[in-house]
């Protein structure tokens, strides 16, 4: 008995430090790119004005990569090869986006939240897939 209750609680423990760890939001990675003859070529943070969002990559925990423009001092302005994104993920504050260890904050990526919601679902899912959120973990403006 006592050791079912022992296992019971090693369970519980490892399901709660397991719950507490941070995704991989802020880690590198790569925006796939069409790299055909002719194509223009992939955008770097050093050629973007704005945010290049891709949902939907693997590469990250949450499926999201961040391109976003060139802010001096920023951590995330130097390419790593062709991993010149960064993982996020929908926010609410900067507490969702670990601010402390990796620079992101909570804020407005893509389209208006208004916007988002006044759209009839089947051209939602046609033009913006299944992004349903408007803040995402981004460098600070």
């Amino acid at each position: 008995m006592r050791f079912a209750s022992t296992a019971l609680a090693l369970a519980v423990a490892s399901t709660l430090l397991a719950g507490c760890q941070s995704a991989d939001v802020g880690q590198r990675c790569e925006l796939l790119w069409n790299t055909a003859p002719g194509a223009p070529a992939a955008p770097t943070p050093a050629t973007v004005a704005s945010e290049y969002f891709e949902n939907g990559n693997t590469g990250c925990d949450n499926l999201v990569c961040i391109i976003s423009p060139q802010v001096p001092g920023d951590r995330y302005h130097d390419c790593a090869g062709s991993q010149c994104g960064y993982c996020s993920k929908p926010c609410v504050s900067d507490k969702d986006c670990f601010k402390s260890d990796t620079g992101l904050v909570c804020r407005q990526v893509v389209l208006d939240p208004a916007f988002i919601a006044s759209l009839d679902p089947s051209t939602r899912s046609k033009y913006l897939a299944d992004i349903q959120f408007s803040s995402y973990c981004a460098v600070p403006r």
